[in-house]
Protein backbone atom coordinates (compact mmCIF):
# COMPACT_ATOMS: atom_id res chain seq x y z
CA UNK A 1 0.00 0.00 0.00
CA UNK A 2 1.61 3.39 -0.69
CA UNK A 3 2.44 5.56 2.02
CA UNK A 4 -0.50 8.26 0.75
CA UNK A 5 -3.44 5.62 1.13
CA UNK A 6 -2.06 5.14 4.61
CA UNK A 7 -2.18 8.34 5.56
CA UNK A 8 -5.59 8.79 4.47
CA UNK A 9 -6.68 5.61 5.80
CA UNK A 10 -4.96 7.24 9.32
CA UNK A 11 -2.73 4.54 9.98
CA UNK A 12 0.17 6.68 10.37
CA UNK A 13 0.47 9.68 13.20
CA UNK A 14 2.84 12.23 12.16
CA UNK A 15 4.77 14.00 14.71
CA UNK A 16 4.56 17.29 12.96
CA UNK A 17 1.70 19.38 14.08
CA UNK A 18 2.19 21.27 10.63
CA UNK A 19 2.36 18.42 8.29
CA UNK A 20 -0.34 16.71 10.01
CA UNK A 21 -3.02 19.52 10.06
CA UNK A 22 -1.53 19.70 6.23
CA UNK A 23 -2.62 16.08 5.64
CA UNK A 24 -6.22 16.25 7.31
CA UNK A 25 -5.05 14.23 10.23
CA UNK A 26 -7.28 14.13 13.41
CA UNK A 27 -5.53 11.65 16.27
CA UNK A 28 -8.15 11.23 18.39
CA UNK A 29 -12.16 9.99 18.52
CA UNK A 30 -13.11 13.20 18.68
CA UNK A 31 -12.14 13.75 15.39
CA UNK A 32 -10.21 17.02 16.19
CA UNK A 33 -6.09 17.62 15.51
CA UNK A 34 -4.85 18.28 19.17
CA UNK A 35 -1.20 20.18 20.07
CA UNK A 36 -0.32 22.43 22.61
CA UNK A 37 -1.72 25.39 20.28
CA UNK A 38 -4.98 24.40 19.98
CA UNK A 39 -5.09 22.70 23.30
CA UNK A 40 -4.73 26.42 25.22
CA UNK A 41 -7.67 27.17 23.41
CA UNK A 42 -9.54 25.37 25.83
CA UNK A 43 -10.13 27.44 28.59
CA UNK A 44 -9.73 24.90 31.26
CA UNK A 45 -6.02 24.05 30.11
CA UNK A 46 -5.18 27.59 29.50
CA UNK A 47 -6.09 28.25 33.13
CA UNK A 48 -4.42 24.96 34.50
CA UNK A 49 -1.56 26.19 33.23
CA UNK A 50 -1.47 29.20 34.14
CA UNK A 51 -2.48 28.73 37.71
CA UNK A 52 1.06 26.09 37.98
CA UNK A 53 3.28 28.35 36.28
CA UNK A 54 2.56 31.79 37.69
CA UNK A 55 2.13 30.44 41.42
CA UNK A 56 5.73 28.44 40.61
CA UNK A 57 7.35 31.26 39.17
CA UNK A 58 6.24 33.36 41.71
CA UNK A 59 7.46 31.91 44.64
CA UNK A 60 11.08 32.94 45.82
CA UNK A 61 13.88 30.97 44.21
CA UNK A 62 17.52 31.20 45.57
CA UNK A 63 21.09 29.37 46.34
CA UNK A 64 21.24 28.28 49.93
CA UNK A 65 24.67 27.66 51.61
CA UNK A 66 24.51 24.72 53.68
CA UNK A 67 26.00 25.46 57.12
CA UNK A 68 27.63 23.53 59.55
CA UNK A 69 25.07 23.45 62.25
CA UNK A 70 22.77 21.96 59.11
CA UNK A 71 20.84 25.21 58.53
CA UNK A 72 20.77 26.65 55.31
CA UNK A 73 20.75 30.53 54.75
CA UNK A 74 20.35 32.06 51.16
CA UNK A 75 23.43 33.11 49.21
CA UNK A 76 23.11 36.70 47.91
CA UNK A 77 26.55 36.67 46.54
CA UNK A 78 26.29 33.66 44.05
CA UNK A 79 26.60 34.19 40.87
CA UNK A 80 23.53 32.30 40.02
CA UNK A 81 21.45 34.64 42.34
CA UNK A 82 20.21 37.17 40.13
CA UNK A 83 19.51 35.03 37.39
CA UNK A 84 17.11 32.88 39.85
CA UNK A 85 15.92 36.00 41.76
CA UNK A 86 16.16 39.56 39.10
CA UNK A 87 17.40 38.63 35.75
CA UNK A 88 17.25 35.86 33.70
CA UNK A 89 18.30 37.21 30.54
CA UNK A 90 19.15 40.70 28.84
CA UNK A 91 15.04 40.45 27.71
CA UNK A 92 12.71 38.33 30.63
CA UNK A 93 12.88 38.75 34.01
CA UNK A 94 13.21 36.12 36.35
CA UNK A 95 9.34 35.46 36.80
CA UNK A 96 8.92 36.07 32.82
CA UNK A 97 11.45 32.99 32.47
CA UNK A 98 10.53 30.58 34.86
CA UNK A 99 6.78 31.49 34.10
CA UNK A 100 7.77 30.20 30.15
CA UNK A 101 9.84 27.50 31.28
CA UNK A 102 7.77 25.58 33.34
CA UNK A 103 4.44 26.32 30.84
CA UNK A 104 6.65 25.14 28.56
CA UNK A 105 6.95 21.50 30.10
CA UNK A 106 3.35 21.79 31.25
CA UNK A 107 2.63 21.43 27.54
CA UNK A 108 4.94 19.92 25.79
CA UNK A 109 6.45 17.94 28.42
CA UNK A 110 10.03 19.30 27.78
CA UNK A 111 11.53 22.86 28.55
CA UNK A 112 15.20 24.12 27.30
CA UNK A 113 17.16 26.75 28.41
CA UNK A 114 20.54 27.65 26.90
CA UNK A 115 23.55 28.54 29.90
CA UNK A 116 25.37 31.72 29.26
CA UNK A 117 28.60 31.77 30.63
CA UNK A 118 31.13 34.66 31.59
CA UNK A 119 35.16 34.21 31.18
CA UNK A 120 35.09 32.87 34.79
CA UNK A 121 32.54 30.22 34.03
CA UNK A 122 29.79 31.95 35.84
CA UNK A 123 26.10 31.43 34.29
CA UNK A 124 25.14 35.26 33.62
CA UNK A 125 22.08 34.47 31.47
CA UNK A 126 19.46 31.52 30.96
CA UNK A 127 18.12 31.45 27.87
CA UNK A 128 14.64 30.02 26.74
CA UNK A 129 14.35 27.55 23.66
CA UNK A 130 10.99 26.70 22.06
CA UNK A 131 10.80 22.89 22.08
CA UNK A 132 9.71 23.06 18.73
CA UNK A 133 13.38 24.23 17.41
CA UNK A 134 15.47 21.60 19.40
CA UNK A 135 16.33 18.35 18.66
CA UNK A 136 17.53 16.01 21.70
CA UNK A 137 20.40 13.15 20.41
CA UNK A 138 21.42 10.29 22.54
CA UNK A 139 25.10 9.61 22.17
CA UNK A 140 26.61 6.36 22.69
CA UNK A 141 28.18 7.11 26.14
CA UNK A 142 24.30 7.82 27.78
CA UNK A 143 24.88 11.69 28.00
CA UNK A 144 22.88 14.35 25.20
CA UNK A 145 23.65 16.52 22.61
CA UNK A 146 20.90 19.25 22.05
CA UNK A 147 20.40 20.73 18.29
CA UNK A 148 18.79 24.37 18.42
CA UNK A 149 17.26 25.31 14.78
CA UNK A 150 16.98 28.68 14.27
CA UNK A 151 16.52 31.28 11.22
CA UNK A 152 20.63 31.78 11.28
CA UNK A 153 20.98 27.82 11.34
CA UNK A 154 21.95 25.32 13.81
CA UNK A 155 23.69 25.10 16.85
CA UNK A 156 24.54 22.01 18.51
CA UNK A 157 25.18 22.68 22.41
CA UNK A 158 26.46 19.61 24.80
CA UNK A 159 24.56 18.29 27.91
CA UNK A 160 26.30 21.05 29.97
CA UNK A 161 25.51 23.73 28.08
CA UNK A 162 21.35 23.22 28.48
CA UNK A 163 19.15 23.23 31.15
CA UNK A 164 16.48 20.66 30.69
CA UNK A 165 13.21 20.76 32.40
CA UNK A 166 11.00 16.83 31.84
CA UNK A 167 7.65 15.60 32.60
CA UNK A 168 7.27 11.80 33.35
CA UNK A 169 9.36 10.23 30.59
CA UNK A 170 9.46 6.80 29.24
CA UNK A 171 13.04 6.35 28.28
CA UNK A 172 14.44 8.99 30.97
CA UNK A 173 15.88 11.34 28.11
CA UNK A 174 13.13 13.03 26.89
CA UNK A 175 9.41 14.14 28.60
CA UNK A 176 6.38 12.56 27.73
CA UNK A 177 3.38 15.52 27.04
CA UNK A 178 0.41 16.09 29.02
CA UNK A 179 -1.70 17.21 25.94
CA UNK A 180 -0.11 14.30 24.18
CA UNK A 181 -0.92 11.62 26.61
CA UNK A 182 -4.48 12.97 27.17
CA UNK A 183 -5.51 13.89 24.18
CA UNK A 184 -8.83 11.94 23.86
CA UNK A 185 -9.88 14.46 26.82
CA UNK A 186 -8.38 17.12 24.87
CA UNK A 187 -10.18 16.76 21.60
CA UNK A 188 -13.34 16.23 23.49
CA UNK A 189 -13.16 19.35 24.66
CA UNK A 190 -12.13 21.10 21.65
CA UNK A 191 -15.42 19.64 19.65
CA UNK A 192 -17.29 20.46 22.69
CA UNK A 193 -15.93 24.14 21.87
CA UNK A 194 -16.71 23.80 18.17
CA UNK A 195 -20.05 22.88 18.43
CA UNK A 196 -21.08 25.06 21.17
CA UNK A 197 -19.71 28.04 18.85
CA UNK A 198 -21.56 26.96 16.12
CA UNK A 199 -24.45 26.70 18.18
CA UNK A 200 -24.88 29.85 19.10
CA UNK A 201 -23.41 31.33 15.60
CA UNK A 202 -26.74 29.78 14.25
CA UNK A 203 -29.14 31.38 17.15
CA UNK A 204 -28.33 29.16 19.99
CA UNK A 205 -31.36 26.97 19.41
CA UNK A 206 -34.01 25.81 16.34
CA UNK A 207 -36.96 28.89 16.30
CA UNK A 208 -39.59 26.82 14.65
CA UNK A 209 -40.16 24.54 11.68
CA UNK A 210 -42.66 25.21 8.89
CA UNK A 211 -45.11 22.79 7.73
CA UNK A 212 -47.19 22.50 4.63
CA UNK A 213 -50.92 20.84 3.84
CA UNK A 214 -50.48 17.37 3.11
CA UNK A 215 -50.36 16.80 -0.35
CA UNK A 216 -48.80 20.33 -1.13
CA UNK A 217 -45.43 21.19 -2.29
CA UNK A 218 -43.77 24.48 -4.05
CA UNK A 219 -44.71 24.40 -7.82
CA UNK A 220 -41.07 25.18 -8.81
CA UNK A 221 -37.18 25.64 -7.70
CA UNK A 222 -38.31 29.60 -8.20
CA UNK A 223 -40.61 29.53 -5.73
CA UNK A 224 -38.41 27.18 -3.04
CA UNK A 225 -35.65 29.85 -3.37
CA UNK A 226 -38.04 33.01 -3.10
CA UNK A 227 -38.78 31.44 0.28
CA UNK A 228 -35.59 30.23 1.25
CA UNK A 229 -34.16 33.95 0.26
CA UNK A 230 -36.76 35.70 2.33
CA UNK A 231 -36.20 33.63 5.87
CA UNK A 232 -32.57 34.67 5.38
CA UNK A 233 -33.16 38.37 4.51
CA UNK A 234 -35.59 38.75 7.61
CA UNK A 235 -33.11 37.15 9.91
CA UNK A 236 -29.75 38.37 8.64
CA UNK A 237 -31.38 42.00 8.29
CA UNK A 238 -29.91 44.45 11.06
CA UNK A 239 -32.15 46.55 13.13
CA UNK A 240 -34.36 45.20 16.49
CA UNK A 241 -37.74 45.96 15.15
CA UNK A 242 -40.59 43.34 14.18
CA UNK A 243 -40.48 41.47 11.24
CA UNK A 244 -42.79 39.54 9.28
CA UNK A 245 -43.28 37.09 6.86
CA UNK A 246 -46.18 36.05 4.74
CA UNK A 247 -46.59 32.54 4.76
CA UNK A 248 -47.98 31.11 0.82
CA UNK A 249 -48.79 27.96 -0.31
CA UNK A 250 -50.72 27.46 2.81
CA UNK A 251 -47.18 26.75 5.07
CA UNK A 252 -47.51 26.93 8.81
CA UNK A 253 -45.10 27.58 11.40
CA UNK A 254 -44.34 26.00 14.53
CA UNK A 255 -41.92 26.55 17.27
CA UNK A 256 -39.77 24.46 18.66
CA UNK A 257 -39.00 25.27 22.25
CA UNK A 258 -35.82 22.26 22.32
CA UNK A 259 -33.13 23.97 24.27
CA UNK A 260 -29.13 23.45 24.53
CA UNK A 261 -29.80 22.22 28.37
CA UNK A 262 -32.25 19.30 27.10
CA UNK A 263 -29.15 17.76 25.57
CA UNK A 264 -27.74 17.81 28.56
CA UNK A 265 -24.29 19.46 26.81
CA UNK A 266 -24.17 21.81 29.32
CA UNK A 267 -23.59 19.34 31.80
CA UNK A 268 -21.46 17.23 29.57
CA UNK A 269 -18.86 20.26 29.06
CA UNK A 270 -18.76 20.84 32.79
CA UNK A 271 -17.25 17.44 33.02
CA UNK A 272 -15.19 17.19 30.63
CA UNK A 273 -13.97 20.68 31.62
CA UNK A 274 -13.30 19.36 34.81
CA UNK A 275 -11.25 15.93 33.56
CA UNK A 276 -8.82 18.54 32.40
CA UNK A 277 -8.51 20.22 35.65
CA UNK A 278 -7.91 15.94 36.71
CA UNK A 279 -4.98 15.63 34.05
CA UNK A 280 -2.77 18.36 35.86
CA UNK A 281 -4.09 17.66 39.08
CA UNK A 282 -5.75 21.07 40.12
CA UNK A 283 -8.93 21.18 42.22
CA UNK A 284 -11.94 22.67 39.81
CA UNK A 285 -12.51 25.92 42.42
CA UNK A 286 -9.17 27.00 41.74
CA UNK A 287 -9.62 27.81 38.03
CA UNK A 288 -13.53 28.90 38.18
CA UNK A 289 -15.62 25.95 38.15
CA UNK A 290 -17.38 26.37 41.38
CA UNK A 291 -21.08 24.27 41.04
CA UNK A 292 -19.73 21.66 44.29
CA UNK A 293 -17.64 24.13 46.43
CA UNK A 294 -18.50 25.21 49.93
CA UNK A 295 -16.40 27.55 52.29
CA UNK A 296 -15.02 24.03 53.95
CA UNK A 297 -13.87 22.34 50.81
CA UNK A 298 -12.34 24.86 49.05
CA UNK A 299 -10.05 25.42 51.68
CA UNK A 300 -9.14 21.71 52.07
CA UNK A 301 -9.06 21.78 48.41
CA UNK A 302 -6.55 24.50 48.18
CA UNK A 303 -4.39 22.75 50.76
CA UNK A 304 -4.56 19.57 48.33
CA UNK A 305 -3.30 21.82 45.39
CA UNK A 306 -0.56 22.80 47.16
CA UNK A 307 0.46 19.45 48.73
CA UNK A 308 -0.26 17.14 45.36
CA UNK A 309 -0.07 19.47 42.74
CA UNK A 310 3.00 22.56 43.03
CA UNK A 311 5.21 20.65 45.31
CA UNK A 312 5.72 18.14 43.32
CA UNK A 313 6.79 20.52 40.33
CA UNK A 314 8.68 22.39 42.98
CA UNK A 315 10.61 19.37 43.40
CA UNK A 316 11.20 18.83 39.69
CA UNK A 317 12.48 22.47 39.25
CA UNK A 318 15.06 22.19 42.12
CA UNK A 319 16.45 18.66 41.12
CA UNK A 320 16.51 19.72 37.38
CA UNK A 321 18.52 23.31 38.58
CA UNK A 322 20.86 21.97 41.15
CA UNK A 323 21.89 19.46 38.61
CA UNK A 324 22.30 21.63 35.79
CA UNK A 325 23.00 25.21 37.14
CA UNK A 326 25.56 24.04 40.18
CA UNK A 327 28.73 21.85 39.52
CA UNK A 328 29.57 18.71 41.84
CA UNK A 329 31.76 21.27 44.10
CA UNK A 330 28.76 23.18 44.36
CA UNK A 331 26.49 20.93 45.21
CA UNK A 332 28.16 20.18 48.36
CA UNK A 333 28.16 23.74 49.29
CA UNK A 334 24.65 24.77 48.21
CA UNK A 335 21.29 23.91 47.25
CA UNK A 336 18.83 25.95 44.88
CA UNK A 337 15.42 25.96 46.56
CA UNK A 338 12.21 27.92 46.67
CA UNK A 339 10.83 29.41 49.58
CA UNK A 340 6.97 27.75 49.99
CA UNK A 341 6.14 30.11 52.36
CA UNK A 342 5.18 33.02 49.69
CA UNK A 343 2.28 30.75 49.05
CA UNK A 344 1.16 32.65 52.08
CA UNK A 345 1.89 36.00 51.42
CA UNK A 346 -1.83 36.28 50.14
CA UNK A 347 -3.32 34.65 53.43
CA UNK A 348 -2.33 37.45 55.91
CA UNK A 349 -3.96 35.50 58.76
CA UNK A 350 -2.78 32.02 57.84
CA UNK A 351 0.79 33.77 57.87
CA UNK A 352 0.70 35.76 60.65
CA UNK A 353 -0.87 32.51 62.70
CA UNK A 354 2.22 30.24 61.26
CA UNK A 355 4.69 33.31 62.54
CA UNK A 356 2.65 32.95 66.50
CA UNK A 357 3.20 29.48 66.41
CA UNK A 358 7.03 29.80 65.90
CA UNK A 359 7.72 32.06 68.25
CA UNK A 360 5.70 30.32 70.79
CA UNK A 361 7.69 26.89 70.21
CA UNK A 362 11.18 29.05 70.09
CA UNK A 363 11.87 27.93 66.71
CA UNK A 364 11.33 32.01 65.72
CA UNK A 365 12.57 35.06 66.99
CA UNK A 366 11.16 38.68 66.61
CA UNK A 367 13.88 39.57 64.45
CA UNK A 368 13.41 36.34 62.33
CA UNK A 369 9.58 37.17 61.56
CA UNK A 370 10.74 40.95 60.84
CA UNK A 371 12.73 40.15 57.84
CA UNK A 372 10.42 37.64 56.50
CA UNK A 373 8.28 40.88 56.77
CA UNK A 374 10.93 42.62 55.07
CA UNK A 375 10.92 44.97 57.96
CA UNK A 376 14.31 45.90 59.59
CA UNK A 377 15.32 44.12 63.42
CA UNK A 378 14.56 45.46 66.62
CA UNK A 379 16.70 45.85 69.44
CA UNK A 380 16.36 42.38 71.91
CA UNK A 381 14.60 40.76 68.58
CA UNK A 382 16.97 37.71 68.59
CA UNK A 383 15.74 36.13 72.37
CA UNK A 384 14.08 32.82 71.04
CA UNK A 385 11.35 31.91 74.16
CA UNK A 386 9.84 28.39 74.00
CA UNK A 387 6.55 27.44 76.48
CA UNK A 388 7.25 27.49 79.94
CA UNK A 389 5.53 23.61 80.66
CA UNK A 390 8.06 22.43 78.14
CA UNK A 391 10.73 20.42 79.30
CA UNK A 392 13.09 17.35 78.94
CA UNK A 393 11.12 14.22 79.16
CA UNK A 394 11.65 12.39 81.90
CA UNK A 395 12.07 15.31 84.09
CA UNK A 396 10.25 15.52 87.60
CA UNK A 397 8.74 19.05 88.60
CA UNK A 398 10.25 20.53 91.05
Amino acid sequence: MKWLDRFREKRTRSNDPYLAEFLGLRDNAAGQFVSEDTATGIPAVHACVQLIAESVASLPLAPYRRQRDGSKLVDTSHPIYDVLHHQANEVQTAFEFREQFVASCLLTGNAYAVKVVDGRGNIVELRPVPPGQMAVEKLPNGRLRYKVSSESGTRVHVQDEILHLRYRSKDGYLGLSPITIARETIGLAQAQQTHESAFFRNGARFIGAFKMPTGSSFKDQDALNRFRDSIRDAHASPGNHWKFLVLENGLDFTALNMSHADAQFVESRKLTLEDVARIYRVPPPAIGILDKATYSNITEQSRHLVIHCLRPWLVRIEQAMNAALLSEDGRRTHAIEHNAEGLLRGDTKARYEAYRIGREWGWLSANDVRSLENMSSIEGGNTYSKPMNSEPLGRSAA
